[in-house]
């Protein structure tokens, strides 16, 4: 049976490696390379949730990532989390804002051997894509 705590150190470490920005390291310490990702009904392999991931930074210059809460039984581990920024680069079509937009998401992760096996997440995408392309108060 996985140690609990473990298996939250390690989503942890995962998910607070993003404020480092370098994700081909953070993957390649924390992602299995056989990674089973339950994400959009499978769409993102391994690479794709990578490749994803890496859109951020340049869109979002003082990107940040910030574990809200964990709760961890067996070898799963739930983590809370928070994300964003200032929208100074184009992100999904939409070209830079200035607004600050910042995202809610829950992740489940079963962790194998220090590394996340297999991912499910829960974030409200369309609420984010909606804070970069609404004018702010100031506009």
């Amino acid at each position: 049976m996985a140690d609990t705590q473990t298996v939250k150190d390690t989503a942890r470490a995962f998910y607070e490696s993003y404020n480092r920005k370098d994700l081909d390291a953070s993957f390649a310490t924390y992602v299995s390379a056989d990674l089973v990702n339950h994400v959009m009904g499978g769409a993102f392999d391994r690479a794709g949730w990578l490749a994803a991931d890496k859109t951020l930074f340049p869109a979002f210059e003082d990107f940040t990532l910030a574990v809200l809460d964990q709760v961890a039984e067996g070898d799963k581990v739930a983590t809370r989390y928070r994300l964003g920024g200032t929208h100074t680069g184009e992100f999904f079509g939409i070209a830079a804002s200035g607004n600050t937009a910042f995202l809610t998401g829950t992740s489940v992760d079963r962790v194998v051997g220090g590394q996340i096996a297999e991912h499910w997440g829960d974030l409200d995408f369309t609420g984010f894509l909606q804070q970069l392309s609404t004018p702010t108060a100031s506009a």
